[in-house]
C-alpha cells in the first residue's frame, strides 16, 4: 500500500519511556501489514513532565524506529489530557458542572476549551511539538485533541458564561430583541440584560431556544479552539494534513469544525446489531470535504469497553468488513483503537489488536486480510469515487441540536430518525449523497429532506428555491420547515416556506400516535409514522398518498397525506407522514422519474452497494447483518481481487465484501 493506510493508536510509553515493547510491537505490525500509527494524543505529561520542562527524546526514538520499518506516524496534540501540574496550579481551567462544582483531574477533556490559561498552555505544547517534528518524513498528518463535543449541556464556568453573553449581544443586538424572538413574555421569562441569561441546567425545565443556542455556542467555541491549534501548527512549519477525530454524534457541528481543517477524521465503535449505521456515517463524512478522502482514526477489532466489556457481538468476519467498509465510501485510512491493550487504567477491557502481553487478538488474521485486499485493490480505490447518480439526502447538525431541545414527538431522536430514513433506501439502488444545508446542490437532481426542522441555515432557502425552479425535485418532510432558526413556530403558516413556494395548504397536523390511521401510498398500505399533516391541493397538484381509517375511525379519512407540487421547471413532493420503507422507495422512484434519473444496482436489504466511477466503473458490496444476501447485477462484473467474473444474481456471504469492476 502506497496511498492507503491501515494502522492503530499506539501508546508504548505507557510501559515506560524507554519503550520496552517497541521492537516486539514493530515485528507484529509488519506481520499484519500495518503501515501507520497514531501517537501522543494522551501523552502531555510524558512530553512536558513539569511546567516548561520538555522531553521529546522518547518520541523521536519511537517515530524514527517506526519509520525505519516502513511505518508512518500521525502526531496528535495532547490537549484532551492536560497534566496534573497544570490543573493543580490553575483549577479554573477545569470544566464546571451544573451544580457549580469543577470536574476533577484524571478523566479526558476535563478542561474548558474557553479557558484562556488552558489555551495558552495548549499553544505552547503544540508549538514545541511542531518545532520538533514539522517536516519529519515519517509524520504524514496531525490529529487535534480527541473526540471534542459539548458534554451534556456544556460547561457552565464563568469564562463560558461571559463569552456566551458576548455572543448573544452580537447575535441579537439588544436583550429586547432576544426576548421577542424567544417569546419570553411567556411565564415572565424576559431578561433585563444579556448577563441575566442563565446556563441551561439539566435540572431546570430550560427554554428550548436557550438549550439549542447554548449547545451551538459550545460547539462553535470548541471549533474555534481546534482552529487555533491548527494555526499554531501551521505557523510553526506543519504542512501535512491536519484534522480532528470526531465521534458519531451531531452535537458538535461537523461543517463548521472541519471547514478550515485539511482532512475529516472519524472515530466509531459499531457492533453486530448496528454495523449498517457505520455506512451512514461514512456516506456523510465523505461529503463534508468531497475532494479530500476521509480517515477513520479509531475503530476496533472487537469489543469497545472501559473496565468491562459490553454484551455486544463481534462474530468472525466482523472485523474484516468493518475495516474495509470505510474504503468503499472513499476513505484512505482505517486505524484501530488500540494496538496493545493497556495494563491498567480506565480502559482495561477495551478491544485491541494485541494483548497486554503482545499476543495477537483472535481475529488478527482478518487484519492481515484487510491489508492484502487494500494492496490488491489500491488502484481501483484511489482512482474511483462514490457515484451518487444525482440523488442526495439532507442531514443537519443544527436540526439535531433543535430536536435535542424540543423533540416535538415524544421519544423522537433526530439521529435515529435520519439513520432509519437512510436505511429505508437499502437495497433499492438509491444510495443518497448526504448533504448539510451549507453544501452545494450542484449535480443533485433529487433531494430528500426528512426532519429538517428549519430551512433557515444561511442562504439555503434561496439556493433551494432556485434549484427547484431550475428543475430540481425536492422531497420535503415530514417535520421539515416547521421552525424558524430560533426554534419558534411561524405565525402565518405551519411551515416557513413550503406553503409559499407550492401553494399547498396544511389543514391540520398532529402526532401519528394521537389518532392512529393508515396511509394508502398508491397501492402500498402502511401505518402513519411520527406525524400526520393533512393537505388541501391546488388544481395542478397530484395526491401521492391518502389517509384512511384503521380499526378505529379517523378524522383524516380521505385526506391527502403526500402530494406532488410543480414549481417552475421542477417541483416539491410534500410528505405529511413518514412512509414505510416500501412506500418511501416508491416515492423516490416517482421523484427519479420526474428528474430523469434511474436507480442503480439493487440488492437485499442487508447488503450495501456503493457505486464507484472514475478511471474505472464498478460497485463495492458490503454485507452488514452477518447473514447471506444477494446483489442483482446490471451487467458483467469482475472481482478486482480474484479476477472472477459475475453476472445476474450474485450471492453474498455473511459479512462478505467484494470490489467489482464493470467489465
Amino acid at each position: 500500500m502506497k496511498n492507503l493506510y491501515m494502522g492503530s493508536a499506539f501508546y508504548p510509553e505507557v510501559y515506560g519511556k524507554d519503550l520496552p515493547t517497541l521492537e516486539q510491537d514493530i515485528a507484529v505490525m509488519k506481520q499484519g501489514g500495518f503501515n501507520v500509527v497514531r501517537v501522543a494524543e494522551f501523552s502531555w505529561s510524558c512530553m512536558e513532565p513539569h511546567d516548561g520542562v520538555f522531553d521529546f527524546a522518547w518520541l523521536h526514538r519511537m517515530i524514527d524506529r517506526l519509520y525505519e520499518n516502513g511505518i508512518y506516524t500521525i502526531l496528535c496534540s495532547p490537549s484532551a489530557t492536560p497534566p496534573d501540574w497544570m490543573t493543580k496550579k490553575y483549577p479554573e481551567t477545569l470544566k464546571m458542572n451544573d451544580d457549580g462544582n469543577r470536574k476533577q483531574h484524571g478523566a479526558r477533556r476535563h478542561c474548558c476549551s474557553n479557558s484562556r490559561v488552558y489555551r495558552n498552555y495548549v499553544r505552547r505544547i503544540n508549538t514545541r511539538m511542531a518545532q520538533e517534528f514539522a517536516g519529519h518524513p515519517a509524520v504524514i498528518g496531525w490529529q487535534l485533541d480527541n473526540e471534542i463535543s459539548p458534554e451534556r449541556r456544556g460547561c457552565s464556568c464563568p469564562a463560558c458564561m461571559a463569552i456566551f453573553h458576548e455572543h448573544l449581544a452580537r447575535k441579537f443586538g439588544t436583550v429586547e430583541e432576544l426576548n421577542a424572538r424567544w417569546y419570553l413574555k411567556l411565564w415572565s421569562q424576559e431578561y433585563e440584560s444579556f448577563e441575566d441569561v442563565p446556563h441551561p441546567h439539566e435540572g431546570t425545565w430550560s427554554h428550548p431556544s436557550l438549550i439549542a443556542e447554548y449547545l451551538a455556542f459550545q460547539s462553535d467555541t470548541n471549533a474555534e479552539f481546534l482552529h487555533e491549534q491548527a494555526e499554531t501548527l501551521r505557523e510553526n512549519g506543519v504542512t501535512v494534513p491536519i484534522g480532528t477525530d470526531m465521534m458519531p454524534i451531531f452535537t458538535q457541528d461537523y461543517p463548521k469544525t472541519v471547514a478550515p481543517l485539511d482532512v475529516v477524521q472519524f472515530n466509531h465503535y459499531h457492533h453486530r446489531e448496528n454495523l449498517w449505521e457505520a455506512g451512514f456515517w461514512f456516506d456523510y463524512l465523505q461529503n463534508l470535504k468531497p475532494d479530500v478522502p476521509f480517515w477513520v482514526t479509531e475503530t476496533c477489532t472487537s469489543a469497545n469497553g472501559s473496565t468491562s466489556n459490553p454484551d455486544s457481538e463481534y462474530p468472525l468476519g466482523f472485523n474484516r468488513v468493518n475495516s474495509l467498509m470505510p474504503f468503499a465510501f472513499g476513505a484512505v485510512m482505517n486505524n484501530y483503537w488500540l494496538w496493545r491493550a493497556h495494563p491498567g487504567g480506565h480502559e482495561l477491557m477495551h478491544g485491541h489488536v494485541v494483548t497486554t502481553q503482545g499476543r495477537p487478538v483472535y481475529n488478527f488474521h482478518e487484519c492481515e486480510d484487510v491489508a492484502r485486499i487494500l494492496t490488491a485493490a489500491e488502484d481501483f480505490l484511489t482512482e474511483t469515487r462514490v457515484d451518487y447518480r444525482g440523488f442526495a439526502m439532507s442531514v443537519s447538525c443544527k436540526s439535531d441540536g433543535m430536536f435535542k431541545a424540543q423533540p416535538t414527538v415524544s421519544g423522537f431522536r433526530y439521529q435515529q430518525g435520519i439513520f432509519d430514513a437512510w436505511h429505508s433506501l437499502s437495497g433499492g439502488g438509491m444510495l443518497p449523497q448526504l448533504l448539510e444545508p451549507c453544501a452545494s446542490l450542484e449535480g443533485v437532481r433529487v433531494l430528500y429532506s426528512p426532519f429538517l426542522m428549519t430551512l433557515e441555515e444561511d442562504d439555503f432557502p434561496e439556493r433551494l428555491r432556485a434549484w427547484i425552479e431550475a428543475g430540481g425535485v425536492w422531497i420535503a418532510g415530514p417535520m421539515t420547515d416547521i421552525r424558524n432558526p430560533d426554534g419558534a413556530k411561524y405565525l402565518d403558516s405551519p411551515f416557513g416556506f413550503l406553503e409559499k413556494w407550492t401553494g399547498i395548504y396544511c389543514e391540520y397536523g398532529i402526532t401519528a400516535h394521537s389518532i392512529p390511521a393508515l396511509v394508502d401510498w398508491n397501492g402500498v398500505s402502511a401505518k402513519t409514522g411520527l406525524w400526520t399533516d393533512t393537505f388541501l391541493l391546488k388544481e395542478d397538484q397530484v395526491p401521492l398518498a391518502v389517509y384512511r381509517s384503521g380499526q378505529e375511525p379517523s378524522p383524516f379519512d380521505g385526506s391527502v397525506a403526500a402530494a406532488w407540487c410543480p414549481v417552475g421547471k421542477g417541483g416539491v413532493i410534500v410528505l405529511g407522514t413518514q412512509p414505510s420503507d416500501e412506500a418511501l422507495q416508491k416515492i423516490i422512484a416517482y421523484a427519479f422519474e420526474k428528474a430523469g434519473l434511474t436507480v442503480g444496482v439493487r440488492s437485499s436489504r442487508n447488503v450495501l452497494v456503493v457505486p464507484r466511477a472514475g478511471k474505472m466503473e464498478g460497485i463495492i458490496v458490503c454485507e452488514v447483518d452477518c447473514k447471506a444476501g444477494e446483489v442483482l447485477l446490471d451487467g458483467v462484473y469482475q472481482d478486482v481481487i480474484t479476477g472472477e467474473r459475475f453476472s445476474g444474481t450474485l450471492p453474498v456471504a455473511p459479512y462478505g465484501f467484494q470490489i467489482l469492476k464493470k467489465a
